[in-house]
């Protein structure tokens, strides 16, 4: 049998401590989370590779490492209200949910929100909200503005209907990919509390791109 709580230790002595994960609480909850349910089974004795683990339909969990400094970076804090931009099978809400107090997941894929809904239920992760929407581009004006939007997946840029969602002072983390552009990094956005939007590189990271945001190619006549 595989011995998957042996292979998430390693993920935090081989790849997360070693990489500059200090933050004790993004370190427990990395630790605590059973990696391997949020895959697909034939990827489960891959879960926590230092890599980006396909779900099927064009998504992706974010390798272990990039994910956890992306979060550590974000500072998430106990009286934050997050938009998880990109749920998927909902493996990035559950880590932010003991660190947070509430966590919103927007989804399209009703497959990947299915199993990300079955998951948070078994796991008793109760402050985790999943919503449908058709077009992530426009995040969940609804239930803004957030304190933290965090997107689970490389972007072109950072549409300004999410920036706008934003609180003042709050921090939004993505990672970031220009089309035509083969490399990618992880980027901190924070908004002043008159409204001013200010953004640093933080580190390179190769994650893929979360296909919503890829604006289809136009047709020349």
């Amino acid at each position: 049998m595989t011995d998957f709580t042996k292979f998430r230790q390693n993920m935090i002595k081989g790849q997360l401590l070693p990489g500059g994960v200090v933050d004790p609480r993004i370190i427990d909850s990395f630790a605590a989370l059973p990696r391997e349910m949020f895959v697909l089974e034939k990827m489960q004795e891959i879960a926590y590779l230092d890599e980006n683990i396909p779900l099927g339909q064009g998504r992706y969990i974010v390798k272990p490492l990039a994910h956890a400094l992306l979060i550590q970076h974000a500072a998430p804090r106990m009286d934050d209200i997050v938009l998880d931009v990109g749920s998927a099978s909902g493996y990035s809400s559950a880590v932010l949910s003991p660190l947070v107090t509430t966590v919103i997941a927007i989804e399209h894929n009703r497959r990947q929100m299915d199993k990300a809904s079955r998951i948070w239920e078994k796991l008793e992760l109760c402050n985790i909200a999943m919503i449908e929407k058709d077009d992530l581009r426009n995040g969940y004006k609804e239930g803004a503005p957030y304190s933290l939007i965090i997107i689970n997946g490389s972007v072109p840029k950072v549409p300004d209907a999410i920036l706008d969602q934003l609180a003042p002072k709050g921090r939004l983390a993505c990672f970031i990919k220009e089309e035509n552009n083969s490399e990618s990094h992880a980027a901190l956005y924070y908004k002043s509390h008159n409204g001013a939007v200010s953004s640093k590189v933080l580190f390179d990271a190769a994650v893929p791109y979360i296909g919503d945001f890829i604006e289809p190619e136009a047709f020349i006549f």
